[in-house]
């Protein structure tokens, strides 16, 4: 252990700068110590052949260091419907009544299981599912963009293992869903007779809040890593409609993934992006 602690310190190993997510930092130091002993124990599970050509560099086992699942994508609509819940002899949350509270929930998803999984963590639908907190306190833009503003800038808070945020993913409609759009709106057990359907405006003042949040950056105008935002292209994508500050992002940044189905057997519907991979 004195060895690896003087390796991280005297940056003699190339690991150190392995994951751009990292910074040189105490707890940088205690994750690639850990990340040491997981490795060790991961690799005990491999045929001797596959760990002579990972440790000769024939090939590249990625994340190691975790012994964990790599990704995971999380259902938006059961954590609004119930509340961050589940975990034992831990807080417990109802559901959110209103916008600010599901955005601190969601945060609060992400972070919890980021100590769980080595990857990503993704929601999708998240302006279609949203929006009803903003029809139904009759949110203004303004209070819609503070809101987005402070769950993006708590989503890039380095408190993750290894001085890093989580790494998130969040998938945009863009426009209803034909799954969600005669269904009724429920919020925190509360039934109203709209549909999701009628939610169409105020989809639009997220995204608009969203992009225009991303596209500013922080205090200093640098970039917001996370969450990575990803839209589904589609053949009925209407490419006249799209609100142009997520095109004015990608000239920017090039922070988005669009995800082409286009010309797959798929539809959006059949897969859910939860990092680099749709």
């Amino acid at each position: 252990m004195k060895d690896l602690a003087k390796e991280y310190l005297n940056k003699k190993d190339w690991r150190v700068k392995e994951n751009a997510s990292f910074s040189f930092s105490l707890q940088g130091m205690n994750s690639y110590i850990a990340s040491e002993v997981s490795k060790k124990h991961w690799l005990s599970y491999f045929p001797q052949e596959v760990v002579d050509a990972n440790e000769n560099g024939f090939i590249y086992i990625h994340d190691l260091g975790i012994f964990g699942s790599y990704c995971g994508g999380w259902n938006l609509e059961d954590l609004l419907q119930n509340g961050f819940r589940g975990a034992k002899d831990k807080i417990h949350s109802c559901p959110p009544k209103h916008l600010s509270t599901a955005l601190g929930q969601m945060n609060n998803l992400f972070f919890t299981l980021s100590g769980e999984l080595a990857g990503a963590q993704a929601f999708s639908n998240v302006d279609t599912l949203l929006a009803p907190y903003v029809w139904k306190d009759s949110l203004s833009y303004d209070e819609v963009l503070q809101a987005m503003q402070e769950f993006i800038f708590a989503l890039n808070i380095p408190t993750r293992i290894g001085f890093q945020a989580p790494f998130s993913n969040l998938t945009f409609d863009l426009t209803v869903p034909e799954k969600y759009k005669n269904k009724k709106i429920n919020i925190a057990g509360e039934e109203f007779s709209h549909t999701y359907g009628l939610m169409q405006p105020y989809m639009d003042m997220i995204n608009k809040a969203f992009c225009e949040v991303m596209t500013k950056g922080d205090a200093n105008g640098a970039i917001f890593t996370f969450p990575i935002p990803t839209y589904n292209i589609t053949k009925e994508f209407e490419w006249d409609k799209v609100p142009p500050e997520i095109w004015q992002m990608t000239a920017k940044y090039g922070t988005p993934y669009f995800a082409n189905y286009v010309n797959s057997e798929m539809s959006a519907d059949d897969s859910l992006s939860m990092c680099c991979l749709a």
